[in-house]
This record gives structure tokens, sequence and C-alpha cells, in this order.
């Protein structure tokens, strides 16, 4: 659709007069006076009562001291609205801030505890069906099954090597994670990367793009956004732990939790998504430097992990 049907979209959906509207990658940016939104095309899986859902959880995450962008109702009472081309649309807030530092040690480790109050605000209810999206279990699975794809790939030496110990680490913590009692489920992001949270001036926590949000194991999410901050900035090992407690104090983990946190948190996970964006680009040369790079610095990373791991058990 053009501006103009973006614009008579949200005017009719939403009864707002749009000054102007911005074409984004995926997104479409809306002014309307001194308000700005942004519009989305709702997935197959955005059904009327997921975004309902999503909107009842997110609105509780001022109580708890953080932001998110949230579904917005249309003047009709639903959730999301049909555009001239068919398909379907919903509204949500532009929250204004700027993309977290994580080379910053107090914004990421605020970004840290806002997750585990954000977790513990948003407690299970009616919208755990509504918001179930798979799970943990398997999702490593499935990464594991392509570890399993990947031992037939034409490799050099060094990288052979990385890819032999990448899989029994996965393989050891998956074992590991069969083994434990399953935790109550929590509403997770499950896609925790830096460009899905947002800081603003006061240390506000913002997060957006709740596309692949659910209730799961809520050692998910902190797993995902340790691995990114690490792969991202060199940590050393203090600054590494100093990240893991952050989330552990918050959520109020006793020492079992402590613990068994840690041990999923060997999780090879950016080494593993690395795998995946390659061999499924078609042309997994081209991006191998960017593979090599991940496998290094998960590397690293189970080094300064297996250390700690190794003194807990002490």
């Amino acid at each position: 659709m053009d501006a103009s049907d973006i614009a008579h979209l949200v005017r009719v959906g939403y009864g707002l007069d749009v000054d102007a509207v911005v074409q984004k990658r995926t997104v479409w940016g809306i002014v309307a006076g001194t308000t700005r939104y942004i519009l989305k095309r709702a997935r197959p899986q955005d059904s009327e009562e997921r975004l309902r859902a999503l909107a009842d959880i997110l609105k509780r995450y001022p109580c708890v001291g953080v932001e998110a962008a949230f579904p917005l109702e249309t003047v009709r009472g639903t959730m999301r609205v049909s555009g001239a081309d068919g398909a379907w649309y919903y509204l949500q807030p532009w929250l204004e801030g700027r993309h977290v530092d994580v080379s910053d040690e107090a914004e990421r480790l605020a970004v840290t505890r806002a997750l585990a109050r954000a977790q513990r605000a948003a407690q299970p209810g009616v919208a755990v069906d509504v918001l179930k999206y798979g799970a943990l279990r398997d999702k490593w699975r499935a990464k594991l099954q392509l570890l399993e794809r990947l031992q037939a790939v034409p490799a050099d030496r060094d990288l052979a090597g990385s890819l032999r110990r990448i899989h029994a680490r996965a393989r050891s913590v998956y074992a590991q994670y069969e083994e434990e009692p399953v935790r109550p489920a929590a509403f997770c992001h499950r896609d925790l990367a830096p460009h899905n949270v947002l800081t603003a001036p006061g240390g506000r926590v913002m997060f957006i793009d709740f596309d692949h949000a659910g209730f799961d194991d809520p050692f998910s999410d902190p797993v995902q956004w340790v691995s990114h901050v690490a792969y991202l900035v060199p940590l050393c090992a203090d600054a590494y732990r100093r990240l893991w407690m952050a989330y552990a104090q918050a959520a109020g983990l006793d020492e079992a939790g402590l613990v068994s946190l840690l041990k999923l948190g060997a999780w090879p996970d950016i080494a593993l998504r690395a795998l995946a964006e390659v061999f499924r680009a078609g042309q997994p040369e081209a991006r191998m430097w960017r593979l090599r790079y991940a496998l290094r610095c998960e590397e690293d990373r189970a080094r300064m992990h297996d250390a700690w791991l190794r003194e807990l058990d002490a």
C-alpha cells in the first residue's frame, strides 16, 4: 500500500488524522499531531486473541518500571484492521528512545534487571494458551538437529574442530536440561537482541518487537540476552558474572536457581544462530567470516563460563 492508503487505514481504523507516513524497512512510522506510532503488518498468527493478550500483558510493565510497545485498540474495539490490499495491520506506540549501548555496563545491567522485573510482572493467566509460542526444549532440539546435519558439510580443520566442540557443548547442555524439572512458565520476549531494546534518559528501559513472544521457560530470555552481549562486547570475567548476577538477583533466584541458570547459560546460542543464518542463506561462503567470528566468541565465552561453573561446583 502507498502512503495515502496507509493514512486512510489509520484514520478509519484508529480515528487519527495522519500528518505524515514514514516508510521503514518492515513497518510504517505514523505522525499524527504531536504523537507518533508504528503500524505493523499482522502475520498469520497475529489473531485478535493473540494481539489482545499481548496488549493486556505489556500494559502491566510500567508497574515495575519497564515500558513496551503494545498493540492499540481500534475505534471499533478490535485489535487490528484490514487494509486495501486485504492484509491485516495493527498500530502501536512509537517509543521515544535509542537502542541500548551494550558496551556501557550500566545500560546492559539495567536491561538485564528490567528483563527479570518484566517477567515477574506478567504472571501466567488465561493468556497462557493464547500466547504459547513453541518451547525452549523444541527450539534447542531443532538446533541440535541442525548441528547433526552439518557434520556432513565439508570444512577446514580449524572450523571442523570448532564445530565438534560446539556440538558437544550443545548436546551436554541439552542433556542437563532434559533432566531438570519443568519451571513455571514466564512471559518471554524470545527475541531479546539489543536492537529490540531501547533506553531513554533517567535509565528507562523499553522493549519492542514482540513477534516471537510467549510463555516459555523464564531462563530462555537471559540466556539469549547474555549471549548477544558477550558476542558484541569483549567482557572480562567479572563483567560477565555481573551480567548473570543482575538477572538472578532481580528475579529473586536462590542458589539452586542460579546454578540451574548458569548450567543452561552454557548453551552456545550465538554460535548456533550464526550457523543457522549462514547455511540458510544458500551461499555460506559469503558469510563464513561471521560464522568464524561467532565461533571464536563462543569459545572465549565458554572458557569464562566453565571456569565459573567449576568454582561453583567446588
